[in-house]
């Protein structure tokens, strides 16, 4: 996701970001994230366009987990929330298995016009402008995508990335659990979260694990560090996305 409304971090969100995993991820994983990357970019032929993990964008972990499980898994149904960097691994890869189909939400106008020149564009690609509004998790009011696609559609996704839409200072990003499980394939799912060092991703990521147990929805953690952490909820299946 490219643009960014700062927002004020909770203390506990801040002594994450400084924990010995988060430092270790920053200064040591990044980079080696970065190398294996570029190398396997090019094996793939996928050196010829530009990638920039840096700044608020996707950073090399995100990037390189996103890859791997596209390459090692191959899925068929995509659902990205918010769009940048790693918009263009996912609509390539589509472009290039035709067994594969991709839906892209994105809240901001301006980074919508920005971002679609530089993806891939096919017919399995759905990439849509979605400006936000108020919507209830519980009795908690958040903001999210005003489209009614993952209501009104019968469609599951066995890979969900949430990095959409701006983060908020506690259940950040909340409004993907209105629709868990409901559109994940309940033995085969892989559910990214981005930022997952933040307090408030921390509270989405627990209602989320807390929908699964409730519907008897088996499920494997695991995590990423680099200059940001990822937290994967896969099905026991995918537990391999968990190695290095």
């Amino acid at each position: 996701m490219g643009k960014v409304k700062q927002i004020k971090p909770h203390i506990r969100t801040m002594l994450n970001h400084i924990s010995f995993r988060m430092l270790y991820g920053r200064i040591v994983k990044e980079h080696q994230y970065l190398s294996s990357l570029h190398y396997n970019l090019r094996v793939v032929g996928w050196d010829d366009f530009t990638i920039f993990p840096d700044g608020f964008a996707a950073n090399a972990s995100l990037l390189y987990l996103l890859f791997k499980i596209l390459q090692k898994i191959k899925p068929s149904g995509i659902l990205e929330l918010g769009s940048g960097q790693s918009t263009k691994f996912t609509t390539r890869y589509v472009q290039e298995n035709e067994r594969s189909e991709i839906t892209i939400l994105e809240d901001s106008e301006e980074w919508y016009e920005k971002t679609k020149p530089d993806i891939f564009t096919s017919k399995r690609s759905r990439y849509i402008c979605s400006p936000l509004e108020q919507t209830k998790f519980g009795k908690r009011t958040c903001l999210w995508y005003s489209t009614k696609i993952l209501v009104e559609e019968d469609k599951t996704y066995d890979l969900i990335l949430v990095d959409g839409p701006f983060g908020t200072r506690r259940y950040s990003r909340i409004g993907i659990a209105n629709y868990i499980p409901k559109i994940i394939d309940k033995k085969n799912f892989i559910l990214v979260l981005d930022d997952a060092a933040r307090i408030g991703e921390q509270d989405t990521i627990k209602a989320i694990k807390k929908i699964f147990r409730k519907k008897s929805i088996t499920y494997i953690e695991f995590h990423v560090y680099g200059s940001k952490k990822q937290t994967c909820l896969v099905s026991p299946n995918f537990s391999l996305l968990g190695t290095n």
